[in-house]
């Protein structure tokens, strides 16, 4: 599988079990044309929506590992 399409966030599971990611025109899973080379390409998702018990799952390109906590938000503590 070609890594170049995925993003950087998990928004849940499809039908398939393939996982749901977004970007500007939506959500989308990554597919693989039958015919040919076994390209792939993004098929758009619509009028889906993550629910609000999903748990998302954030890729933490340093790591490169995926876990449910995202690498870009810091907590400070306050004293």
């Amino acid at each position: 599988m070609k890594y170049g399409l995925i993003g950087n966030i998990d928004y849940g599971s499809w039908k398939d079990g393939s996982s749901i990611f977004k970007d500007n025109k939506g959500y989308y899973v990554i597919s693989v044309k039958n015919k040919g080379n076994g390209e792939e390409y993004k098929k758009y998702l619509k009028n889906w929506t993550p629910s609000g018990e999903t748990k998302l799952l954030y890729l933490n390109k340093s790591k490169n590992k995926w876990s449910f906590k995202n690498p870009k938000s810091k907590k400070t503590k306050k004293h």
